[in-house]
């Protein structure tokens, strides 16, 4: 064995995180012990990998590529990937994702980190481990959630099993507090709640007086666990010059400035020249060319949808959780059905009051009154070409195929 050139290490953990990060907080990633930590995870993860997943989870989990999915995604947040809370934070976010088939607002994620940073702060455990503990730790805490992450996104997002396997890592978690967990396996799948919550409707004095100069979709190459994804985003333009992007609520309704605060990264400056949209990351100081944009388009009054829709984002309200379909029609019904469903034939029933009601559209907006009295409203678009491609909230939907 090469000696260890002490000073050198502590240079390079120094430099790796910074003036912020301190080598007892964090752990440098070791090339060799990280082959064999992954090798020995993926062995036991094998047998619990459903047959016909195994060659693509196989193929991701071949090689220390797979840490770099990790990587990507906290640096996405700005977060230094081998500091003990990233990774615990990481690790939490993801099987909470998985066990409620949902995907965590960037305001909960970054929740979720500060809460993480603040629990660690408290008892600082496993700051004294040497950096080998570390990393065989919580390296093999990485692998497990990217094993979830991908196994479930290959199933659709419709294995109950990934989703029992993730509560149970939960339960067994709780890396920096004693707060015993309260995921447990009757929360695998969420069922839409039959007692309603109180819906705060939009407060026409939460807006500024700032006026909308247009609303855009553009296409956008995104990253996540699996890698690269293409998806559609819409922009909201103001005449200020200010930017809102993926607006879910009515825009009428929108407070710009708390919701600046509470979401700064949905915020950036733009300008236009020509065809060509200019716009600004105030965080990241950088500018990007939007080339190809498209109008999205208001609907009139009288405006009715009518047939059945799917949406791969998921859609969710005050009552209905991760809806995948919706039934409109020219009596402005609607229905919803959840993901959980599967593929299973369903007609819409109108009449359900939990996931049923009536629906009005009026210009960006729609508000859905749900049979039981619940009334909520959320922005609403219809893509450039068509009526049958539409936005509801930040949930992009298309016509069934059958």
């Amino acid at each position: 064995m090469k000696p260890v050139n002490i000073q050198k290490t502590l240079l390079v953990c120094f430099l790796f995180f910074g003036v912020n990060g301190f080598c007892q907080d964090s752990y440098f990633p070791n090339t060799t012990l990280r082959s064999q930590i992954r090798k020995t995870v993926w062995k036991e993860l094998k047998e619990q990998t459903p047959q016909k997943y195994r060659f693509m989870t196989g193929l991701i989990f071949n090689s220390n590529n797979s840490f770099g999915l990790y990587e990507d995604a906290a640096k996405k947040y700005g977060w230094k990937p081998y500091e003990l809370p990233t990774v615990v934070a990481f690790y939490d976010i993801v099987l909470r994702e998985t066990v409620s088939a949902t995907t965590f607002t960037e305001e909960k994620v970054e929740e979720i980190y500060e809460k993480t940073k603040s629990d660690y702060a408290k008892g600082r455990i496993d700051a004294g481990l040497s950096s080998s503990r570390k990393q065989e730790k919580y390296d093999a805490m990485i692998v497990r959630a990217l094993w979830v992450a991908t196994v479930f996104e290959l199933s659709k997002k419709k294995s109950t099993e990934v989703q029992k396997i993730a509560a149970s890592l939960l339960r067994k978690s709780g890396e920096f507090t004693s707060e015993p967990s309260e995921v447990d396996d009757n929360t695998v799948v969420k069922e839409i709640n039959t007692t309603p919550p109180t819906v705060k409707k939009p407060s026409p004095n939460g807006n500024t007086t700032e006026k909308v100069n247009d609303i855009i979709l553009r296409t956008a190459t995104k990253y996540c666990l699996n890698g690269v994804y293409v998806a559609n985003d819409v922009s909201v333009l103001y005449n200020n010059g200010d930017i809102f992007t993926n607006p879910s609520e009515p825009l009428n309704g929108l407070n710009i400035a708390e919701s600046k605060r509470k979401n700064p990264k949905k915020w950036q400056r733009w300008k236009k020249q020509g065809n060509i949209l200019y716009v600004t990351d105030p965080r990241k100081r950088k500018t990007y060319d939007w080339k190809k944009w498209f109008k999205v388009r208001s609907a009139s009054k009288s405006f009715k949808l009518s047939g059945r829709y799917n949406t791969s984002d998921g859609f969710g309200g005050a009552t209905v959780i991760n809806a995948s379909t919706v039934v409109f029609d020219q009596q402005g019904r609607f229905a919803w059905k959840t993901i959980k469903g599967g593929n299973t034939d369903w007609k819409p029933i109108f009449s359900k009051s939990t996931s049923a009601g009536t629906y009005e559209i009026d210009g960006y907006t729609i508000t859905l009154k749900y049979n039981n009295g619940v009334e909520e409203a959320f922005f609403f678009g219809l893509y450039p070409k068509d009526n049958e491609h539409f936005v509801i909230g930040s949930s992009h939907f298309a016509p069934t195929k059958n």
